[in-house]
């Protein structure tokens, strides 16, 4: 069982969890993984996420899906207190999709909470209040919205959470939102950027993000590509998931703005076959052609357009931007040149250090790691804040003074910048000029040189 972590992580059958002793913390494993998309690709590029699913289904064969979470949620409203009893963890839930073709980002962004609460113990100590810190990591489906409900209940029976990093992915999001505010759970996702996620929400909200809207990515491309490129004529494709159609509206939008005529098209998530629409593209040649959606959709789309003929630019969003899910498939020569907004950022050596201890590598296939080490550092700091010790050794947090005490905290030099939010819940920024905006917001662009992703604007 131990073959798809390193060392000293040992599975504990039973707990149905993952645990390291020392400085490290518990992590509990996800559920039986769910099956793979059906297009998994490249079995080398996805054996750690096989390894992975196997051992989660292997333990639950064992196991016969034994839930030892209790039946119901601790609490399910905003006005009871969290408790954490005596002698028991703090739990910090994580919904991220650690099956199928994201596994691998969703991984990496599970560990940079695993690092990052190791990087705050190092820093506070190794309690928080008294109470060991606990990870509980649920695989959420990414964009399968029924699975990520489904991990939202599971963290909301887990006894002792104060707050959820996640959920990973917008179409996921848009649909546990609603569970973890009912319950008056702070979830803090660092990679959901669907624009009205936080807009659209109750008020008085608990849901949050340390990531940028799609909005100001879609804004980003379109000045870059009329200003920047010089484009006259444009393709912007989604793949039908809320996540890819508002990337690619807000582009279209502000490229139509700055004298560009688009095409709008949409393909199916988990399609292969977009022959038609390549040569379609290849025929009338246009200035650029971008695409808001995932791997292994955006792989397989640019390599049929390049089949097809078209020898033009094309671009991406954050969920296709990979060195591990985009340009290793493609090849790193065929790679060269393809644009990427929402890049990942340059991270700080000491997090690079603690993150390689737990996950074995440095980050390779999420945008986010930063934002989930900045998102893991403000919960636990608002935790530390809001927690009431009681005589009896437990913490009593008031949902509401622990929400709002996330929205007070202002951090300052994070992995991905300087993190604070505005009323919606959302990352703000005061600056008025295009290009400090996204560095306060955490928002990077990028090309591939070298089989490399090289920031655009260092």
């Amino acid at each position: 069982m131990t073959a798809a972590y390193a060392a000293p992580y040992h599975w504990n059958r039973q707990a149905r969890r993952f645990s390291v002793k020392g400085r490290a913390i518990k992590r509990i494993s996800s559920p039986a993984a769910k099956k793979f998309r059906r297009h998994v690709w490249g079995f080398p590029l996805l054996l750690p996420a096989l390894l992975l699913a196997l051992v989660a289904l292997g333990c639950a064969s064992a196991s016969h899906e034994v839930d030892s979470l209790p039946d119901k949620p601790p609490r399910s409203d905003t006005a009871s207190n969290i408790v954490v009893a005596a002698g028991q963890p703090v739990v910090l839930g994580v919904s991220e999709s650690l099956t199928g073709s994201e596994a691998a980002a969703g991984a990496e962004d599970r560990d940079a909470v695993v690092a990052s609460v190791l990087r705050w113990k190092a820093a506070h100590g190794e309690q928080l209040n008294g109470h060991d810190i606990e990870v509980r990591a649920e695989d959420d489906g990414c964009t399968e919205s029924e699975i990520t409900k489904k991990a939202a209940g599971r963290l909301l029976r887990t006894p002792g959470l104060v707050g959820v990093l996640g959920p990973g992915c917008s179409a996921g999001a848009k649909e546990a939102i609603p569970f973890y505010s009912g319950a008056g759970v702070v979830a803090i996702s660092g990679s959901a950027t669907e624009s009205d996620l936080t807009t659209g929400q109750p008020p008085g909200g608990f849901f949050f993000r340390t990531s940028y809207r799609s909005e100001l990515q879609g804004v980003f491309v379109g000045q870059f590509i009329a200003e920047t490129l010089k484009a006259k004529a444009a393709y912007l494709i989604d793949d039908g998931e809320s996540y890819g159609r508002d990337l690619a509206e807000a582009a279209r939008r502000e490229m139509e703005r700055g004298g560009v005529a688009v095409t709008r098209e949409s393909i199916p998530r988990g399609a292969v076959d977009f022959g038609a629409l390549a040569k379609k593209i290849a025929q009338e040649s246009p200035d650029f052609v971008g695409f808001g959606g995932f791997n292994p959709e955006a792989v397989l789309l640019y390599r049929q357009l390049r089949d097809a003929g078209y020898e033009g630019p094309f671009g991406a969003g954050d969920a296709a931007a990979s060195v591990l899910t985009f340009v290793e498939p493609v090849g790193a020569e065929a790679a060269e040149g393809v644009y990427f907004v929402g890049c990942p950022l340059t991270l700080p050596d000491d997090f690079i250090s603690e993150f390689k201890k737990v996950h074995g590598s440095e980050p390779a296939a999420s945008a986010f790691t930063a934002q989930y080490a900045d998102a893991t550092t403000i919960l636990l700091d608002a935790v530390a804040e809001a927690a009431e010790e009681q005589p009896d050794g437990s913490l009593l947090i008031d949902p509401a003074v622990l929400r709002d005490t996330v929205r007070q905290i202002r951090l300052t030099g994070g992995a991905s910048g300087n993190v604070a939010f505005d009323d919606n819940g959302d990352r703000s920024s005061e600056a008025t000029d295009l290009a400090e905006r996204a560095r306060d917001l955490g928002l990077a662009a990028c090309l591939v040189q070298n089989g490399k992703l090289a920031n655009l604007f260092p």
